[in-house]
């Protein structure tokens, strides 16, 4: 075997490698910690949104996580902030729309802010079948259009 073949042969070997481990770095999964938090957040919405459809909750930022629930075809969508100021169990809420602050009020432990306190005097629920049945009309336009 000359010496250029043998040359060749290596910088073939080395460029399928690389490239073998590129498609490994693309498609394996990363792996991650579970996350207690994304558990609570998800108990919590269940609570307060009873009825709809959690379609995600991500970690967003310092602790918030960002939550997509739907019902009846209406997405409500909003940062779940805890602490920030309040006590660590209690949590913000910051709406991605209007429609989704209307909906929220409605949950609120609190007057003026949307906020969710852990332990309620008197926890306000958004059932996705009162929701449908208050609306009547689950076909009205899109309030994501607003």
């Amino acid at each position: 075997m000359s010496r250029l073949t043998r040359r060749t042969g290596r910088a073939g070997l080395l460029l399928a490698s690389l490239a073998g481990a590129f498609v490994i770095a693309l498609t394996a999964p990363i792996p991650s910690l579970p996350d207690a938090g994304r558990a609570d957040v998800r108990a919590e919405v269940g609570d307060r949104l009873p009825g709809w459809t959690v379609h995600r909750i991500q970690r967003s930022w310092e602790g918030a996580y960002a939550v997509v629930t739907t019902c009846a075809d209406r997405e409500v969508a909003f940062q779940f902030v805890p602490g920030h100021g309040l006590p660590h169990e209690d949590a913000w809420l910051q709406p991605n729309n209007d429609y989704a602050r209307r909906h929220l009020a409605v949950t609120s432990d609190h007057r003026s802010y949307l906020l969710w306190r852990d332990d309620p005097e008197e926890a306000s629920a958004l059932s996705c079948s009162e929701e449908v049945a208050s609306n009547g009309d689950i076909n009205r336009p899109d309030p994501r259009a607003d």
